[in-house]
């Protein structure tokens, strides 16, 4: 049997992310399949796909719009980054999501793959993140989910208890929320 995980992210996963999230489910007895989620949603001013996620509870329920999960980074704005308002400086030795989505998703799913030792399957969303969460939980029978985010999105999940309204919504077991190594 294998313990299906939706990790979402929010930028290019570092190898710390990447032994973070693999540490979290090493104790499991079964093998475990992480399915990457990569937004492209455009930036439309409000802070980068995450952002998204922190309005309304109808804009994280998605209810505001359609989800589309498809495998490829073919879409009218294929761009991740960090919220417009950070002030820390981009890291260097990462790719730039707003110039290179397809180097960090080669990138994020290598530094998965070779901390877990597990699979690791890449799907991006063109449309709302929950609606597509909702779909990739579905579709992959996924018991968890992960969050990897940007420390303000992050705080800002737990001030309104986004993870419990999203486990019952998603119908998993349980979703936790890990802030990007920085």
């Amino acid at each position: 049997m294998t313990f299906h995980v939706v990790v979402l992210i929010e930028r290019e996963m570092s190898e710390g992310d990447a032994r973070r999230v693999a540490a979290l489910y090493s104790r499991h007895e079964e093998a475990v399949d992480y399915h990457l989620l990569v937004s492209s949603h455009p930036d439309n001013g409000i802070g980068g796909p995450m952002a998204l996620l922190g309005s309304t509870f109808a804009d994280v329920a998605g209810l505001t719009g359609a989800a589309s999960v498809a495998g490829s980074a073919t879409g009218p704005s294929a761009r991740v980054g960090p919220p417009t308002t950070s002030s820390r400086a981009p890291m260097a030795t990462l790719a730039d999501p707003a110039v290179d989505l397809a180097s960090v998703i080669e990138h994020s799913s290598r530094r998965l793959r070779a901390a877990s030792g597990y699979q690791v399957h890449v799907s991006i969303t063109h449309g709302e993140i929950m609606l597509a969460l909702m779909q990739m939980v579905k579709t992959t029978g996924s018991q968890e989910v992960l969050v990897v985010a940007w420390p303000e999105t992050a705080a800002r999940f737990l001030c309104s208890d986004f993870t419990t309204k999203a486990r019952k919504l998603l119908k998993v077991s349980r979703v936790r929320i890990l802030e990007h190594d920085t």
